[in-house]
């Protein structure tokens, strides 16, 4: 499950989830993970792998980047990990989350999740989100952040 924030619809999510399991399908899910532990524990009885976005590790910046600090996010990676194979997903913003710092910092973060951490993907800047941003009538507070190039 994907697209946009599938924590935000949990309900819904969880009926698709329990269904593709009764048919033996695998079932994958990425988040933000932006959710309340109630939720999302309900999510992962379904959930046979779990991808997380880590936007950044440091919570101002985190912010900044999402509106929302990274506290739960962050708990919820733990508690997660516990239960399901987790890969984390780093999108690098240039300028925001692609410092030595913050990719020591997540490394150093990961390296505590145990056993169902499966390994970290980054994931180059894009984009691909701002015709989604004018649609809604939201602002794109990147706008004037370039893409990486093809090297």
């Amino acid at each position: 499950v994907s697209g946009g924030e599938s924590t935000m619809q949990h309900e819904f999510v969880t009926a698709i989830l329990k269904k593709c399991k009764s048919m033996y399908v695998h079932t994958a899910m990425e988040t933000c993970g932006y959710v309340k532990w109630e939720e999302m524990e309900k999510i992962l009885e379904y959930i046979d792998l779990l991808y997380f976005d880590i936007k950044h590790m440091d919570s101002r910046i985190h912010k900044e980047l999402t509106g929302v600090p990274n506290e739960l996010i962050l708990e919820n990676v733990k508690k997660a990990s516990k239960m399901r194979p987790i890969i984390i997903r780093i999108p690098l913003i240039p300028g925001y989350s692609d410092s030595e710092e913050n990719l020591v910092n997540t490394a150093k973060f990961v390296a505590n999740l145990g056993d169902n951490f499966l390994r970290i993907e980054l994931l180059p800047y894009h984009r691909f989100g701002i015709g989604t941003y004018e649609q809604l009538g939201r602002i794109y507070e990147l706008k004037d952040v370039e893409p990486p190039s093809e090297e």
